[in-house]
């Protein structure tokens, strides 16, 4: 079969049933060094999947470093390397990979992480890689199987924000505005770091959305989410994106992805501490339900429906934006 016709999960599914791949299905590859865990990601961006025409190679740069930084972040880790790997046809601009590195340098300073390396091609398309090095204390890693039944689910800020500069870009409304929207991008390793020192469970980072994290977990781990429409915070570009698209809201802040945002929870008995601690300490969290035992539903103020959506997912179809 077709990889268009099995999409990116299934391709994953494949790989680690070669027995070849040991690795547990979290955010980062996660490797024991004594009492630490040693934590490596990977990511990689292109002009054909998701870095749209008129992006400036700063916001590249920034952009590559930011989602694989975003990876450490949802293993509470801290990050401490990075090393890129660029295939690069030979018409482009000197320049160009000047800025890129510019931005992405920018990025890595920001976080205290040295840029230490990689490797450049000859090539006839553009594609970027990088990959990040972190670590963390082995009590203190958020795996994704430490999520269980009756803990209170959370995610950070808001939702919809990359979909919605999606549609902006894709329609032609504030196109520059559009490309911001997408490519600025906040690992969120200051988040990360308070959530871990006030009980996080467990975390992920939505990089295809809400419904892809639910379903990748129910197929995993078996867990499953119960999950209240109304309660997830959604940015407020996404009203004007719906407007122009037609599409609903859930599906800009549920089904898109490209937020970066934390997934996380925490035990039901610290919720009223937690939140005000959180509060307190300036970081910005909504309580969108609980993990049980069951599939994956969400309350839409009158009825459980089951959610069908899967999210984003490479080599199938984008959900629909109502865009052409």
């Amino acid at each position: 079969m077709k990889l268009s016709e099995i999409g990116e999960r299934r391709i994953i599914d494949l790989i680690a049933g070669s027995g070849r791949m040991k690795q547990e299905r979290d955010d980062c590859a996660v490797v024991p060094s004594g009492k630490n865990y040693l934590l490596y990601t990977t990511d990689q961006v292109s002009f054909d999947t998701n870095i749209p025409q008129g992006a400036k190679p700063e916001k590249i740069g920034s952009f590559l470093a930011s989602i694989n930084l975003s990876d450490i972040a949802a293993m509470a880790g801290i990050p401490s390397g990075f090393l890129t790997s660029l295939s690069v046809p030979p018409s482009f601009e000197d320049t160009f990979i000047e800025s890129m590195y510019r931005g992405l340098g920018r990025t890595l300073a920001k976080y205290d992480t040295e840029l230490l390396g990689g490797d450049t091609k000859e090539s006839s398309v553009f594609v970027a890689s990088g990959f990040a090095i972190g670590s963390q204390t082995k009590t203190r890693t958020c795996l994704r199987k430490n999520a269980k039944r009756g803990q209170i689910v959370g995610v950070t800020n808001s939702l919809g924000r990359s979909a919605a500069g999606y549609a902006f870009y894709r329609s032609g409304y504030r196109k520059t505005s559009g490309i911001n929207m997408l490519l600025d991008v906040t690992p969120r390793l200051k988040e990360a770091s308070i959530l871990n020192d006030h009980g996080v469970r467990f975390m992920m980072d939505l990089s295809d959305g809400l419904f892809s994290a639910l379903w990748q977990m129910k197929q995993d781990y078996g867990t499953g989410f119960r999950i209240v429409e109304d309660e997830i915070p959604v940015n407020p570009a996404v009203e004007k994106a719906s407007r122009i698209t037609g599409a609903s809201p859930m599906d800009f802040a549920a089904s898109f992805g490209g937020d970066y945002e934390l997934l996380f929870t925490i035990d039901n008995e610290k919720y009223s501490s937690f939140s005000r601690d959180m509060e307190g300490a300036g970081v910005d969290v909504s309580f969108i339900g609980e993990v049980w035992d069951g599939d994956n539903i969400i309350f839409d103020g009158e009825r459980w429906n089951p959610v069908k959506s899967r999210g984003y997912e490479h080599f199938s179809p984008i959900p629909d934006l109502g865009l052409p």
